[in-house]
């Protein structure tokens, strides 16, 4: 039934569900801007990971948010979700009475968990288990198309035609942050590197990025290395009283924003396929990615930035000239 004559129509709202990793937050980020172009006065929401939740400040376009790790799923250093928060969170998205939700989550439980929220339209690619729970179904992913030209499938059900999409973060604002960076880096140019990823059997070995590492860095240009502590304790290991070292943990203390606007003042990024890699992209940062093997024909960097890709099928196949190779031209095209 429409609103009586003389009676204000209530908001278009629109939450967006993507409860996987990192990279996944990144991608699904394209989809905001696309959202209030088309409902500017929309109330639009967001359903994230707890561990991905420091990302939410520079996401544009985003009005409210709801973070809980899933109790099904691990984190990335993390244990599976408190079964007791991801109800309270999903507590909280039913009273907030969404009209619409894009879910871009793999597992079924997501899709029932936002069905049990009441929100009316759902909608959702077709995977296993998930029709029941949606309103809206899309045929499934095209493993053969990047990853932003089939996510924006998800746009159409909302009468929202999009021929391209491009991811992109904002860390301008975050004036806290900035100034923790540029003290701790002592206003010197630096460059990002993050040699680790989800799977060590993708990883070039440490000892071909301590090489890259030894050979861009100088009086001039700082490393900043990129990881969790655990992954780093191994580099610091390896430092060798390195002055031009610097470690993300003695940085960040875990919080995953001040990480964010550390790699956005990066002159260069270099890292493999994973979430800091599609920050540093959506970041507008020159961005070369390592694909030792991975999705390089959709999983490469979707941000308006410059970027290079190195992809072999192993990681035996890449070493440090082959990274240093590539870093130069990407410097050199802008």
């Amino acid at each position: 039934m429409g609103a009586e004559e003389g009676q204000p129509q209530r908001s278009e709202s629109i939450l967006v569900v993507t409860l996987d990793n990192l990279g996944d937050l990144v991608f699904v980020s394209a989809l905001f801007p696309a959202i209030r172009k088309q409902f500017p006065a929309a109330t639009i929401g967001l359903w994230c990971k707890s561990y991905a939740s420091g990302l939410i400040p520079l996401i544009p376009d985003l009005d409210v948010s709801y973070a809980a790790d899933p109790f099904w799923h691990r984190s990335p250093g993390r244990g599976k979700g408190s079964v007791w928060r991801f109800i309270a969170v999903a507590a909280s998205v039913r009273r907030a009475r969404f009209d619409k939700a894009i879910i871009f989550s793999a597992p079924w439980r997501a899709a029932a968990t936002v069905a049990m929220t009441s929100i009316p339209v759902r909608i959702g690619f077709e995977r296993r288990r998930n029709r029941r729970w949606l309103t809206d179904v899309l045929p499934p992913h095209d493993r053969k198309r990047p990853v932003l030209e089939d996510l924006g499938r998800l746009l159409q059900p909302l009468g929202i035609q999009t021929s391209s999409l491009v991811y992109r973060l904002d860390a301008s604002k975050l004036n806290i942050e900035q100034a923790r960076v540029s003290s701790f880096m002592q206003d010197r140019p630096y460059i990002a590197l993050h040699p680790f990823a989800g799977n060590q059997s993708r990883c070039v070995s440490l000892e071909e990025w301590i090489s890259v590492a030894n050979e861009l860095a100088s009086n001039e240009t700082q490393i900043l290395w990129i990881g969790t502590s655990k992954e780093l304790a191994a580099l610091k290991k390896r430092s060798n009283g390195s002055t031009s070292w610097h470690y993300a943990d003695d940085l960040s203390d875990g919080s995953l924003t001040t990480i964010a606007v550390a790699i956005s003042r990066a002159k260069l990024f270099i890292g493999h396929d994973s979430g800091p890699m599609h920050i540093a992209a959506a970041l507008s940062v020159p961005t070369l990615g390592v694909f030792a093997p991975g999705e390089s024909a959709r999983t490469f960097p979707q941000g308006p930035g410059q970027w290079r890709i190195i992809a072999r099928s192993s990681p035996l196949e890449i070493s440090a000239r082959d990274i240093l190779a590539e870093s130069s031209a990407l410097l050199a095209s802008f």
